[in-house]
């Protein structure tokens, strides 16, 4: 992605703020009451890049409620590389999911790296 695009997809950005405050929002709700889940990897691909280094990245999973039945979700979200270490399709990762809507998480980090 060149230079022009980012600055596109960033003026693009720019133009919607109330887009951005709910998500920041939805963020914000999700890292203070979101339940930390394990899942799985189905698929991951990177879909862009972004200032300051953060890749977004589309992810299939399988996520693993304790208790409950497993679920797939599709999940597009921004991680910088630290985020990233150990992520990889078939692997085990830990997600944090809003409790009033189980499609909606955040991917925390590779199960077992600290995460959290």
């Amino acid at each position: 992605m060149g230079f022009m695009d980012r600055l596109k997809g960033t003026a693009k950005q720019a133009l919607n703020p109330v887009g951005q405050a709910g998500e920041r929002n939805k963020i914000m709700r999700i890292n203070k009451a979101g339940v930390q889940t394990p899942a799985t990897v189905d698929a991951m691909r990177e879909v862009g890049t972004q200032f300051g280094g953060g890749h977004q990245i589309e992810f299939d999973l399988t996520v693993h409620p304790d208790g409950g039945q497993d679920y797939h979700a599709h999940v597009s979200q921004s991680l910088h590389d630290v985020t990233l270490q150990g992520v990889a399709e078939g692997g085990n990762v830990i997600v944090k999911v809003d409790p009033d809507d189980p499609q909606s998480m955040l991917v925390w980090g590779a199960a077992g790296s600290g995460a959290g």
